[in-house]
């Protein structure tokens, strides 16, 4: 189970998120949390005191004013992946980057921190007051996706759902492939009941199902139809170099999140 979340906070709004989130996750699994801002290095004057009095004040808002938030000066991507590994973090928090504003996370730092982070990372978009009731982990025989699926998992409380999802993935235009579909359902059962026995028992409900079809297609008919809180992906997609880069996947999920994304290498 988590037992130590790291919020990564830049000051932003969405960061409040990050934070609301791992405050509502620390009261549900009785988990550790700690706050981190990285001061910018290429601007030596920048207000030390305010940064510090404005996390303090977020802090004291989701009633976690007993925790003293650590300020580090340096590049943001390197001292979130340094106090993550230090502070054996099993779960890192950030808020959404933007990738066309001076504020917040840019692409390059999230792309880093995912390629890297010792610990499953959660990108927290909406309000985080409430637990999570839905979660649909994508799955795709590949090891990370299957320690999405187990780390969201064990973000959800009883009475939850978590659904896990195939994609069979085929050209639409050339009809459905039955024999195919069989035998990617028969991978897919086996799979499940191998990942059942491992869950914890959390109160919390598994389903599950595959679809046929193009990637993209069967994904947003997926995630309008279970309307979910939580998207568990892997961080690579299968045949590619996870120390290289991030799958298209997890790639377009950080670019136009749904909700809110978990991601583990």
């Amino acid at each position: 189970m988590v037992q130590h979340i790291l919020v990564a906070h830049d000051l932003s709004p969405d960061a409040d998120l990050a934070l609301q989130r791992g405050a509502q996750l620390a009261r549900q699994s009785g988990a550790r949390i700690s706050l981190l801002h990285v001061l910018d290095e290429r601007d030596p004057g920048c207000d030390e005191q305010a940064a510090r009095a404005l996390l303090g004040s977020r802090l004291q808002q989701n009633g976690l004013s007993d925790v003293e938030p650590w300020l580090r000066r340096g590049h943001p991507a390197e001292e979130i992946l340094t106090q993550a590994q230090g502070l054996e973090a099993d779960l890192l928090v950030l808020g959404r980057h933007h990738r066309e504003s001076a504020q917040g996370f840019i692409g390059t730092t999230l792309e880093r921190v995912l390629l890297d982070a010792p610990a499953p990372l959660l990108l927290a978009t909406i309000p985080g007051d409430i637990a999570y009731k839905r979660a649909v982990a994508a799955l795709d025989f590949s090891r990370c996706a299957t320690r999405a699926m187990h780390c969201a998992w064990e973000l959800l409380s009883e009475g939850a759902e978590l659904h896990a999802l195939h994609i069979d993935e085929m050209a639409e235009v050339h009809g459905p492939d039955y024999e195919g579909l069989s035998l990617q359902q028969e991978l897919f059962d086996q799979l499940i009941e191998d990942i059942q026995p491992q869950l914890p028992d959390t109160g919390a409900l598994l389903s599950y199902s595959l679809h046929q079809g193009e990637r993209n297609n069967c994904m947003d008919a997926a995630l309008r139809d279970l309307q979910p809180q939580l998207l568990a992906l892997g961080s690579h997609s299968r045949g590619e170099l996870s120390s290289a880069l991030l799958g298209s996947l997890a790639r377009q999920f950080i670019d136009n999140p749904p909700c809110d994304i978990l991601i583990a290498r």
